[in-house]
């Protein structure tokens, strides 16, 4: 717990003064630590005294539903119906008991309730599911003054290996199909789907060049446009490639993309099957952009801000990713060189008969 630093006296103590609930607090020590800790206590202390204490009878539904009105006006939409999700889909054990009765025991027996459980795709939840689920969750409890004697039992999200598709692969699958430009958009331009949904040629192009100022999210089933991108960092303009350009010419009206998230998803899907390819995500051609750059060795910070990541951590752990191909090359250089130490074979026939003599 952070307090002022302390000073030496001339009598050699050491004095603090703290300013708790407009009123002043001397703490004074023969040592600079005890004082720290002195102080530290008192702190704590006002706090726990002063702590507003939340109804014994407000059940986890309804703390939860009070948090996300407030957060309402300052969050996307998006955000706002990912919250009401998890309030009304998951933790289901919890939701109805008063927050003051909610324990680490009846949190780990939701857990394991939770990955037991199957979602309405047929499928059990995911750790990573159950673990954002839970982040708001904890949030709520903190922000009612319930703390937790210890950790719950999570489940652990295992990294799976990532496999990401070329652009030449995808390329090949999409070339004069009719989702051709919104692929083109997301593996060149590294837009997501909300905002080629959201370009239009009246906003989003101005001399040659393109700009993210608008997206699209589906809220309760229906498309909702915002005048602004996700995050500030999304908001950026790049030059529009000639190839781009000319399929974005061929559209009519203002709108670039009048299709549904949905529809662009399944005719993707039917196009990488037809062309033989493993099954991907429309999402993860943002990763060809970014893993077809690292391997063409752009700068980091150029691939960083085509792509709108907020940092340089999130594009390099998340979205770049190394392909199949060339990694199996690197590998069998390292098998090379390391074969050529271990058993290093002579250069010519004549040496290795001249050493076998």
């Amino acid at each position: 717990m952070k307090v002022p630093e302390p000073r030496k006296l001339k009598s050699g103590t050491w004095f603090i003064q703290l300013r708790l609930g407009g009123e002043s607090i001397p703490v004074s020590a023969l040592t600079r630590s005890d004082c720290i800790k002195q102080a530290q206590l008192i702190k704590a202390q006002h706090r726990a005294e002063n702590r507003p204490k939340s109804s014994p009878n407000v059940t986890l539904r309804e703390a939860m539903t009070t948090y996300i009105e407030k957060k309402r006006a300052g969050l996307d939409p998006s955000t706002i119906q990912g919250y009401e999700k998890i309030r009304d889909q998951y933790f289901q054990q919890l939701m109805d008991l008063p927050i003051r009765k909610i324990d680490v025991d009846a949190i780990n027996d939701a857990i394991y309730e939770e990955e037991a459980r199957v979602s309405r795709r047929g499928k059990p939840l995911s750790a990573n599911t159950i673990n954002k689920a839970w982040a708001l969750i904890s949030t709520v409890l903190r922000r009612n003054h319930v703390t937790l004697d210890e950790q719950p039992d999570l489940p652990e999200i295992k990294k799976k290996p990532v496999e990401i598709l070329s652009f030449a692969e995808i390329y090949s699958a999409v070339k004069g199909s009719s989702i051709e430009l919104e692929c083109l958009l997301a593996a060149r331009l590294s837009l997501s789907m909300s905002e080629i949904r959201g370009l239009t040629k009246s906003k989003s192009i101005r001399d040659g060049k393109l700009t993210v100022c608008e997206t699209i999210v589906d809220i309760g089933g229906q498309p909702v446009r915002k005048d602004h991108a996700k995050e500030p960092d999304r908001v950026r303009t790049m030059p529009i490639p000639s190839y781009i350009q000319k399929l974005i010419d061929q559209v009519d009206g203002d709108i670039i993309c009048t299709k549904t998230s949905q529809t662009i998803n399944k005719r993707y899907q039917r196009l990488l099957e037809k062309a033989g390819l493993p099954k991907s995500s429309f999402h993860k051609l943002r990763h060809t952009y970014a893993s077809e750059g690292a391997r063409l060795q752009i700068q980091p910070e150029i691939l960083q801000e085509g792509g709108g990541w907020k940092t340089s951590h999130t594009m390099k752990t998340v979205y770049t990713h190394t392909f199949a191909a060339p990694r199996l090359a690197a590998e069998k250089q390292m098998d090379e060189y390391y074969l050529s130490v271990i058993d290093p074979q002579p250069e010519n026939p004549q040496e290795k008969q001249e050493n076998a003599n």
